[in-house]
């Protein structure tokens, strides 16, 4: 927005932006109407706002602890278990006949081989029939294989690769179980047949390192297959909202366990940053964050389990989080609206009883303004705005009496003005002109006094013989020389006068006698006290919609001080005709047209002045 205080804005556009941007420029419903629903609307949505962000907040900090709390107790049931299938390989390694067996099968015959297996399948059986595990088997050193527990007819018979890296990892991790997802593709088609849902056929497997109790030597391993089941039965009933997935991951990102076939099994998790972020916000601290899974943005929770590396995770769409405060945000709208509307109509019932008696306030004043005082307005309520009403009636009643005291009175006034001036500018006029007659008959033994006498004829005949009030331009610059004629028998040779009258203005009308007490202060006043001669210069033109007269001389001027007594006293000299002249042209004019028009003074001591008179063309 541009700046009003700056100084390169200029000051009529300041005033306007002012204008623009001020709140009187309202009218006075709009402003209550705003005012009200400002009111009522800000508050609201404030305390609207508030509480949505509120209880969003706590309905997702609700929802966080709940999915952190899911998946730590789905964890901690799920390590529990592993600490108890660990225990089971534990059990097998410890047992004589497995220490046994494993130290001398290289030795064994067939039959004892066979025998020794037996055994070990009587003590699995007995220590595995009711659990989950549905194969036990063992690993000699040389990798030699022994069905310690399941179907006899279908053995679990992994295939090399998947056998060899198992095998590794368990021989490399120093007595730590390893524990491994194996899906149908890493067994045998026979074993794999074996189960006809697919579910079963997937498995989950532990791996442990047998070392001999005497040397502490690497004697063999004890590998247990669980269905994958086993894991997911534990959270296969939770429920943690519309569209929510609880599933397992290793520390590669490959799924272990899953509930749904939306999340396959022994495959990589369908957005691969999810590992990656597991592994930073760990490292962090932080159990939840946010992730955009197929281009919509979830809520993930996980807990890790320590004995695997694996993690159990929960996926909640976000969809679902704002699901209540999408509810909660369309009930505050709807009240919102409701209250918006309610203080709508409140505000146009109130405002319009403020409004209405003001409006008819407002047309009756603008009915008076054109001049009719006529007008009343009827109002009989006890308000403010009654009570403006009936002092507005009484007011235009004392109106309509001061009105015609006015107008009887300036009609008196202006008349007797007129006449108290004219009666009081001529009989100075004449008792000038007479003594400079008298000076020059006694002074010149009556010689030219013909010339002098006749203009003073004619002067006496517009001053005294004739009412009329207004006369021609051109009348008047006539009267003016006639003047001129008989002071330059009192001034010989001290003045030169010239005259530039446009023709255009010739004919327009004027007040008569006006000019001529300017110039007569100009000859007496400006050229008389100066040494030598001075020149005088009469000029007449149109300006716009007014007529201009400027009466210019190179006398001695005026000072300061008696520029401003010029217009502020009656008199200023008992022997001279400027003081009352001057003053009594200015009220002249302003009685006549108005005070926008009369005189301006321009003067510079022993240097010049100059008199403006300005006039309203009339024809």
């Amino acid at each position: 927005m541009m700046n009003l205080l700056s100084p390169y804005v200029p000051a009529e556009l300041k005033l306007k932006l002012r204008t623009f941007f001020t709140i009187r420029n309202i009218r006075i419903q709009a402003r209550l109407i705003l005012l009200f629903l400002l009111l009522s609307l800000v508050p609201m949505l404030v305390t609207s706002l508030f509480s949505y962000q509120q209880s969003s907040r706590a309905i997702e900090d609700k929802i966080n602890t709940y999915s952190r709390q899911v998946v730590n107790q789905v964890a901690q049931n799920i390590e529990a278990e592993m600490t108890r299938l660990e225990n089971d390989t534990i059990d097998v390694g410890f047992s004589e006949i497995v220490q046994n067996t494993l130290v001398n099968y290289g030795r064994l015959g067939q039959w004892e081989a066979l025998n020794d297996q037996d055994i070990i399948r009587d003590m699995m059986v007995k220590k595995f029939t009711f659990n989950d595990i549905t194969d036990v088997v063992l690993f000699t050193k040389e990798n030699n294989t022994i069905n310690a527990f399941g179907d006899t007819g279908f053995k679990l018979n992994m295939k090399p690769a998947f056998q060899n890296h198992l095998l590794q990892e368990v021989e490399s991790s120093n007595g730590v179980p390893v524990w491994m997802a194996m899906s149908p593709t890493e067994v045998s088609p026979k074993v794999a047949r074996l189960y006809p849902d697919e579910n079963d056929r997937n498995g989950i497997i532990v791996g442990k390192a047998i070392r001999s109790l005497y040397e502490g030597d690497y004697i063999g391993a004890v590998v247990i297959r669980i269905r994958e089941d086993f894991f997911s039965d534990v959270y296969q009933d939770i429920d943690i909202g519309k569209g929510s997935e609880i599933f397992i991951l290793d520390k590669q990102g490959v799924v272990v366990s899953s509930r749904t076939d939306e999340i396959p099994f022994k495959k990589p998790y369908q957005e691969k940053s999810l590992i990656k972020l597991l592994r930073e916000n760990e490292r962090n601290g932080s159990n939840v964050f946010s992730l955009r899974i197929k281009k919509h943005p979830y809520l993930v929770a996980y807990a890790p389990i320590n004995d695997a590396g694996w993690y159990v995770v929960s996926t909640i769409p976000y969809s679902y989080l704002n699901l209540e405060t999408r509810k909660i945000r369309n009930r505050i709208i709807f009240m919102g609206i409701g209250c918006f509307l309610l203080a709508v109509f409140l505000s146009v019932i109130f405002t319009r009883s403020i409004s209405e008696p003001l409006n008819k306030l407002i047309k009756a004043m603008n009915e008076v303004k054109t001049g009719n005082f006529s007008i009343r307005v009827t109002d009989n309520n006890q308000d403010e705005i009654a009570e403006v009403t009936r002092n507005f009636n009484i007011m235009i009643v004392e109106i309509n009496k001061l009105l015609e005291d006015i107008k009887h009175k300036e009609t008196q006034k202006r008349n007797a003005e007129l006449k108290a001036l004219q009666a009081q500018i001529n009989p100075h006029f004449l008792s000038n002109v007479l003594n400079t007659a008298k000076m020059l008959a006694s002074a010149q033994k009556a010689e030219n006094l013909e010339s002098l006498l006749s203009s003073l004829i004619q002067l006496l005949h517009i001053s005294m013989g004739k009412e009329e009030e207004f006369i021609t331009v051109s009348k008047e610059i006539e009267y003016l020389k006639n003047y001129l004629n008989i002071l330059e028998f009192r001034y010989y040779h001290k003045y030169q006068v010239s005259f530039e009258i446009e023709t255009e203005i010739n004919e327009n009308k004027l007040p008569k006698f006006l000019l001529q007490p300017i110039l007569e202060n100009s000859i007496i006043h400006g050229i008389g006290p100066k040494k030598g001669e001075g020149a005088i210069v009469v000029k007449g033109f149109r300006y716009e919609k007014n007529m201009i007269f400027t009466i210019t001389d190179d006398g001695i001027g005026m000072t300061p001080d008696i520029l401003h007594k010029v217009f502020q006293e009656h008199d200023i000299s008992e022997d001279h005709f400027s003081g009352i002249g001057i003053r009594n042209v200015q009220e002249r004019i302003q009685l006549y047209f108005g005070e926008e028009y009369g005189l301006r003074i321009d003067s510079s001591s022993n240097h010049y002045t100059i008199v403006e008179i300005t006039l309203p063309i009339i024809r």
